[in-house]
């Protein structure tokens, strides 16, 4: 554990590269590679050894380096590529743990301390850090997915996606659930990318991007309203705010799902346990407990009726309007 940031390190600057891309043709020198990326050989091929002394990379005889299933995932091209979750998680997070000890001595959030500036408005004002960050949560998702049965909504006819990114979740959501229509909301930086990709899943018609910020309002008229790893980005005052405006624009016969970690009692593992710490030090927000759901829905004039177990990371929240 002491030593881990080690390899995610070493991780970072071969995804960052574009390393394991440069290889699909086959296994080439570090001296190769370094002439084409324009960095030096020998800092590049000791970060390459260290990695294939871990099965990242293959290395032969010669001290050509070749790709393994790990560092495939490093791609662009794998459909299952974690690449650009990589990268953010060795740049940003990187540096915003760092800072750690910064956030348990003053109470603030690490990343605003070093950039001056919350994560999402910088987002907002450097599209190319956004455009990683909407790829590596897009990639991130993959490994949140949850059954279909979770993603049903029986009897609705309109559902709202608020803060829905790239539309991953709004495309399953929409094919689970043949007859619903949908609405991709959130801020332009979040959804550049929705109406391509619903749009290469033969979706586009029956959803569309509407972009806005949820502090201010979000569509009317929906029966079912979704918000996926959102409201663990915020404190408490923000995550009602949020859901104050869905409130308003629910449908009285409507509910509310949330997708979002459940903390369990006590010392019980958790990978959210460790995502409240990015919480922390990224955004200011925080896992919650059902206690607290249940808290922050009340004070947005929703009563909490149900949390389904779904057996991965996320579990269903369920609630309507009180």
């Amino acid at each position: 554990m002491i030593f881990g940031y080690r390899t995610s390190q070493c991780l970072y600057v071969v995804a960052k590269l574009g390393v394991p891309d440069r290889l699909t043709g086959g296994p080439r020198t570090a001296a190769e590679l370094a002439r084409d990326l324009g960095v030096q050989a020998d800092p590049l091929y000791r970060v390459l050894r260290a990695l294939a002394a871990l099965g990242v990379f293959t290395q032969d005889a010669s001290d050509r380096f070749g790709l393994t299933p790990l560092s495939e995932r490093l791609t662009d091209a794998h459909p299952e590529s974690l690449k650009y979750l990589t990268i953010f998680q060795g740049d940003a997070q990187y540096a915003a743990f760092g800072a750690l000890l910064h956030s348990v001595r003053t109470g603030e959030t690490a990343y605003d301390h070093l950039v001056g500036m919350g994560h999402f408005e910088y987002l907002a004002k450097h599209p190319e850090a956004s455009a990683v960050f909407n790829a590596a949560m897009a990639e991130g998702a993959r490994g949140w997915r949850t059954s279909p049965e979770f993603l049903r909504f029986p009897g609705k006819r309109l559902l709202v996606d608020v803060g829905g990114g790239r539309g991953q979740l709004m495309g399953e959501m929409l094919r689970a659930n043949p007859r619903i229509r949908g609405i991709l909301f959130d801020m332009p930086s979040g959804g550049a990318e929705a109406s391509d990709h619903l749009t290469s899943l033969g979706l586009a018609d029956r959803c569309d991007v509407v972009f806005g910020s949820m502090f201010e309002s979000v569509p009317a008229g929906g029966d079912v309203y979704v918000m996926s790893r959102i409201l663990h980005d915020w404190p408490d005052d923000k995550a009602t705010a949020i859901l104050a405006n869905v409130r308003k624009a629910v449908a009285r016969d409507g509910m509310l799902v949330l997708f979002e970690s459940v903390l369990p009692r006590g010392s019980d593992p958790s990978p959210a346990k460790q995502s409240d710490l990015t919480m922390l030090v990224m955004t200011g927000g925080r896992e919650r407990a059902e206690g607290e759901w249940r808290t922050l829905l009340e004070a947005a004039g929703f009563a909490l009726t149900r949390v389904r177990r779904t057996g991965g990371r996320l579990d269903r929240i369920e609630a309507t309007p009180a």
